[in-house]
């Protein structure tokens, strides 16, 4: 387990930091800078090593024709065109191995004799750091307080160790409450209570950001929190805090009152044509990883079938949209779903809290780039599709 969980360290070190702190190279006299930039390796070592690791042991492939399967051959493809057709092959193809990364750390991880337990474990790590994240902007978020200009602040982390927009922090306080919701709904006695003090600065965060994704996440939890667990009379309570939130945040301060301002893309359109005129120049095979930033003035696509597309071309969205679409067709068919209120153990909750943090990660994937390039999205996404896949291969639904 030890190897693994330090494979999965590595693979979150490049998260805040990049190429980018390795021209030039930094110097050991500037110890921030040195930190910066030998953490923007740590995902392509844990590739490198995952592959040393898979061609010596002859690693029989297991992902298949399962969501990380495609993602795997989405991401294969994104490498090739970043040798063949990027405009700055050394960028890509450093985006492209830290893509890479997670799903072949995920593989490693369920070729080990007792996997479920190492993936509870990086489910569990996952949560700790999205809880230190949203802690650590917590200051800046109590700082700008609540008002009409919160969305359009940045977000400082400590240390000097990066910045977050408003979307990203409102994306860990939605997880955290997702997180913390969970535990609070699957567990019994009084240690339970103690996820209590964090939904209230997460609530506090999440209304702040006013951010529209994770409030439309925090809408698509609560649904399918409602179709686990079944109509409760706790639901009186926390329905009506839920719409409060949406209805305030979004509507009320976002929005302005006018339903136009809700649902006005704030330029993203904009982006998405000129990303379309770049797939329409390389329609099949696209222009490789951080494409992008490379050809559009460094504008980010702000939606993951747009972002695979210009990436990886049109082979690429359709193998990006086959893992979405594969996903939810599995949860359903396995059962994992209507299975999680019958689960015994700490595996309720762990599923239910990774089913929740999908759905919102499938919705956010239409306004951000969720799981279409390296980031927090995917290393989100990736343990938590391992963790119900190998759960259900080895709770399979019984025959009827």
């Amino acid at each position: 387990m030890i190897l693994s969980l330090i494979l999965w360290f590595m693979v979150w070190g490049g998260v805040f930091t990049g190429i980018y702190n390795l021209t030039p190279l930094p110097s050991i006299h500037d110890p921030l800078a040195f930190f910066q930039g030998a953490r923007a390796l740590l995902p392509v070592m844990a590739a490198y090593f995952c592959l040393l690791w898979a061609l010596a042991a002859k690693a029989r492939f297991r992902f298949g024709l399962t969501s990380l399967g495609f993602l795997c051959y989405y991401g294969a493809l994104g490498l090739l065109a970043s040798v063949f057709y990027s405009p700055d092959k050394v960028t890509a193809l450093y985006w492209g191995s830290a893509y890479i990364a997670p799903l072949l750390a995920a593989w490693f991880i369920t070729e080990r004799p007792d996997p479920l337990p190492i993936l509870r474990t990086v489910v569990r790590l996952n949560a700790a750091i999205i809880i230190l994240l949203m802690l650590a902007v917590l200051p800046e978020a109590y700082r700008f307080g609540f008002g009409r200009a919160a969305r359009f602040e940045i977000y400082m982390l400590p240390f000097g160790l990066g910045e977050v927009r408003a979307n990203g922090v409102g994306r860990y306080a939605l997880i955290v409450l997702i997180i913390a919701f969970a535990n609070l709904a699957t567990s019994s006695g009084k240690k339970r209570l103690l996820w209590l003090p964090l939904t209230i600065p997460a609530l506090f965060i999440l209304m702040q950001t006013q951010s529209r994704s994770a409030l439309l996440g925090l809408a698509v939890a609560s649904m399918l929190f409602v179709l686990i667990r079944g109509i409760n009379l706790r639901f009186l309570v926390a329905g009506p805090v839920a719409a409060y939130a949406i209805w305030v945040s979004g509507f009320t301060w976002r929005a302005k009152g006018e339903f136009s301002s809700l649902v006005f893309l704030t330029g993203r359109d904009n982006t998405w044509q000129k990303g379309l005129a770049q797939i329409g120049h390389s329609p099949f095979f696209g222009w490789g990883f951080h494409a992008d930033r490379l050809l559009l003035d460094s504008e980010h696509m702000h939606n993951s079938y747009l972002h695979a597309g210009i990436q990886a071309g049109l082979i690429g969205t359709l193998l990006f949209a086959a893992a979405v679409g594969v996903l939810w067709a599995f949860l359903w068919k396995s059962g994992v779903i209507r299975r999680i209120r019958a689960v015994e153990g700490p595996d309720q909750a762990l599923l239910m809290q990774s089913v929740l943090i999908l759905g919102f990660l499938s919705a956010r994937s239409f306004f951000e780039s969720t799981a279409a390039f390296y980031g927090v999205d995917l290393l989100l996404l990736v343990p938590a599709v391992c963790y119900i896949y190998q759960w259900a291969f080895e709770n399979p639904l019984p025959e009827t």
